[in-house]
């Protein structure tokens, strides 16, 4: 087992520790751009291409177009930030080639008093986390952008409240109307069967989300199977619990060196004999959803890790997440590979149980000691490479990060120079600089990722590592 510093005191002068975050910032870069941005008419329409609008839209057109702001509430992952984008297109603007994206931790009072806005612009701001139910702030945030001419749309998880005049209740559309949608849009019924089409449109009926809809309709236009057919048939034959736990396992440290996944799976059933009565894992044929490349261990398509996750959740309670998150929890004190696989599994685990994640492991990891809130920030950075867990993560940061004093504050430290300064990075420099300025760990935490995330974009020349650049001058002169 690797030596780790004290808790809080996260040695970012270890060339071995600053390789691994600098690949999980590179990683989340690769993948996912800023938020906090301009976003292009061009992008704005590639990404509503398959939109269809739910029967509250045309309400909502006309209220916006009347206020000037209005706020989408509703249950996650309803199509909120896609309708914000639609609704905005609708509206007349002087300047119709951009709608300006704002960080979702401008507060009300940020919002009406100290945020610029130009005129004939549009706004948006979506998964709002310092969410405001102040009916006077947002009525005259209304007002103001109707002297302005410009349009403002936010989106919010939960239930509506008493600022009814800005609010607007929003719901999904129809996942099988959605779904045809999308087969005309696309032209699918051009290379698939109508038997394969109406396999996919009873999955499309119980899909939980839009985008999975708009996921399933994408992939059989591409010619790739609907996913989760091969992993959800695996765990209809009801597998031997050894096989489960073998697939739950690599979901956890998928891509790791086989001789380590080998010696933490063997730790994972001896930690399991503690619950159930049960001999050793019997040898057999390999196992159906994993395969060895080049002497590491992985799924058979990197897909698979999030379907397993997705159906050990659905399917297993007690008697296999029990042993599971003992094992999980301590895979950071094993090494930091394990560390590093373990926080990105538990970044994929998220889409499927947030909750779950937030209490069982990152408040776990960011309160504990030794590696564990290195894994905590890690983790927050994984799930930045995700639309939707990216604002969640940086709810929690900065959570973490309110009191330099609080134990958190070092694992808010490494995300802020992490992945969450790929997606919100005035945010988080903003942290950064206040972290830094603190006295104690944390501070000597914030001070070393801010030095890394800065040479790293010097090492760039591209318009995310300007743009840092230029925050840091800025931020560090107050302005």
């Amino acid at each position: 087992m690797a030596e780790t510093p004290e808790s809080g005191e996260i040695d970012l002068d270890d060339r071995t520790l600053r390789r691994h975050l600098i690949t999980i910032s590179d990683y989340v870069r690769s993948v996912a751009a800023p938020v906090t941005r301009d976003l292009s008419r061009r992008e704005a329409d590639a990404l509503l291409r398959s939109y269809l609008e739910p029967d509250c839209f045309p309400e909502a057109v006309r209220r916006l177009s009347v206020r000037h702001l209005l706020v989408l509430v509703g249950e996650e992952e309803t199509g909120k930030r896609s309708g914000a984008m639609a609704l905005l297109s609708r509206m007349s603007l002087a300047d119709g080639d951009a709608i300006t994206v704002l960080s979702p931790a401008r507060t009300a009072a940020e919002l009406l008093s100290r945020t610029e806005y130009e005129p004939g612009r549009a706004y948006l701001l979506h998964d709002w986390i310092t969410e405001s139910t102040d009916r006077v702030e947002l009525v005259n945030l209304a007002r103001k952008l109707a002297e302005l001419g410009s349009y403002l749309v936010i989106t919010r998880n939960g239930a509506p409240s008493q600022a009814v005049e800005v609010e607007q209740p929003w719901s999904a559309p129809d996942p099988g109307e959605l779904f045809d949608f999308c087969l005309r849009t696309y032209d699918v019924r051009a290379v698939r069967t109508p038997e394969e089409l109406a396999r996919a449109r009873d999955l499309a009926l119980v899909l939980p989300t839009p985008a999975e809809v708009v996921s399933l309709a994408t992939r059989l236009a591409q010619g790739e199977e609907p996913a989760g057919e091969q992993v959800a048939a695996w765990f209809d034959t009801k597998p031997p619990l050894h096989e489960v736990r073998e697939a739950a396992a690599l979901a956890f440290l998928h891509g790791a060196a086989e001789p380590v996944f080998e010696r933490q799976f063997a730790r994972l059933e001896r930690i399991c004999q503690t619950h159930e009565k049960r001999g050793p894992r019997p040898a057999g044929a390999p196992h159906p959803l994993i395969g060895f490349h080049e002497g590491r261990v992985g799924f058979l398509a990197p897909h698979h890790r999030g379907q397993v996750l997705a159906e050990l959740v659905g399917r297993y309670g007690f008697w296999l997440w029990q042993p599971l998150r003992e094992w999980v929890r301590s895979l950071p004190l094993e090494g930091l590979e394990e560390s590093v696989r373990a926080s990105e599994g538990v970044a994929s685990l998220a889409a499927y149980s947030l909750g779950e994640v937030r209490e069982e492991f990152l408040e776990v990891w960011a309160r504990g000691g030794g590696a564990e809130p290195l894994a905590a920030g890690n983790a927050l950075s994984y799930m930045c490479a995700d639309d939707t867990l990216a604002p969640e993560a940086l709810r929690l940061a900065l959570a973490w990060a309110d009191e330099p004093g609080d134990p958190r504050a070092a694992a808010a430290a490494v995300a802020l120079g992490g992945g969450l300064s790929v997606r919100y990075p005035v945010d988080a420099l903003r942290h950064l600089r206040r972290l830094a300025s603190c006295d104690g760990p944390v501070a000597t935490v914030a001070r070393g990722s801010l030095a890394l995330l800065l040479r790293q974009a010097g090492k760039r020349d591209d318009a995310h590592a300007r743009t840092l650049i230029a925050l840091a001058a800025t931020t560090a002169t107050g302005s």
